[in-house]
């Protein structure tokens, strides 16, 4: 190699290989960002979220719930924060064991999701929040029709995610998020 493309291949080369790892990096990140998309906000004389409050989902094995963090300012000396959803919730039955096991008897019911916490006030008009709804997973009254089969969670597609910030003084602020299937 000619020794004038030597410097621009040394420059060159690191240049590179730091713009793929920079790109790469925040597309790993977004593939494994549980937390839901904001899709609006409110406030109310003076109480408003410091920051977008998050809301991530949770799915363990045949259980899934809703979690919410965030802060607030002008929240006085205190409130609660609620965070509630409606979960479509879909259970079958599998055979364990079986090489094609598409989930068979599906069953779709709607639940509702609520979750619910008092502010932890910080300092003067601050408090802060983070909490997990009650989880949604099989109903305790599905059965598979065989004792060769076991119940599964097909899916949850939680809708309509709302969460709401009051005061005790009164002031109530809401929060929406995109609708989720984790």
């Amino acid at each position: 190699m000619p020794k004038g493309n030597l410097k621009k291949t040394r420059v060159l080369v690191p240049a590179v290989t730091a713009a793929l790892v920079v790109m790469m990096t925040g597309t790993m990140l977004s593939t494994t960002a549980f937390a839901q998309e904001l899709i609006d906000a409110t406030t109310d004389r003076g109480l408003k979220f410091v920051n977008d409050p998050v809301v991530t989902v949770n799915k363990d094995g045949d259980t899934a719930s809703l979690s919410a963090s965030g802060e607030v300012s002008g929240a006085g000396t205190g409130g609660t924060a609620k965070l509630s959803s409606t979960a479509e919730v879909t259970v079958g039955c599998i055979v364990p064991g079986a090489s094609e096991n598409e989930p068979q008897g599906l069953q779709t019911e709607d639940e509702d999701v609520v979750g619910e916490a008092t502010l932890d006030v910080t300092r003067a008009g601050r408090g802060t929040f983070d909490f997990t709804t009650d989880t949604v997973g099989i109903p305790s009254d599905f059965d598979c029709p065989s004792r060769n089969m076991e119940e599964t969670l097909v899916s949850v597609l939680f809708t309509d995610i709302t969460l709401t910030v009051t005061t005790d003084e009164g002031k109530s602020i809401t929060a929406t998020f995109t609708d989720v299937d984790p």
